[in-house]
């Protein structure tokens, strides 16, 4: 039987780079609780937490929240940065990196710079892709959560999800 690595591979072969490593803390120092995500505020206070503030109001990001089964984080990327409007977004990259970061279960965020958090035709699409492809791998959505500056939008609490 021939192994993955034996086979011949192509330098043009992209390769996401995710590592999943607990962090443990310094000898002799406590260890903090890890950041669980109960409910949608637990979630939009997360991400308030380690969004970039200053592109809040500037540019469309999207980032990606891994989480194990007890809803713990396990880690978060901005997964795409776009213009004033838009930002694009491809379901096969944010269950890569949810697959190599071993995650159960996922949020995704985005902000909308213009501070109206109403979901648009694109990011219900999106939200029914990431559906689909999370139930196909058991990895499901938890939510999708639209950032403005002053308010934000949970699919799950709209029971979009």
């Amino acid at each position: 039987m021939n192994a993955i690595k034996s086979f011949p591979r192509s330098p043009r072969l992209a390769e996401l780079k995710v590592s999943y490593k607990r962090h443990k803390p310094p000898r002799g120092k406590p260890s903090s609780a890890p950041c669980v995500l109960t409910c949608s505020e637990t979630a939009v206070a997360y991400l308030r937490s380690v969004w970039d503030a200053a592109k809040l109001e500037l540019v469309e990001d999207v980032y990606l929240v891994c989480l194990n089964t007890a809803r713990e984080v396990l880690g978060w990327v901005r997964v795409s940065s776009g213009g004033f409007d838009r930002a694009v977004v491809d379901a096969r990259l944010i269950f890569g990196i949810a697959l190599q970061a071993a995650s159960s279960a996922i949020v995704v965020a985005h902000n909308h710079p213009s501070g109206r958090v109403t979901p648009s035709d694109e990011d219900r699409n999106l939200t029914l892709r990431l559906i689909a492809g999370g139930e196909l791998l058991g990895i499901p959505l938890l939510d999708h959560i639209i950032l403005a500056k002053d308010e934000a939008f949970s699919f799950a609490d709209a029971g979009l999800l």
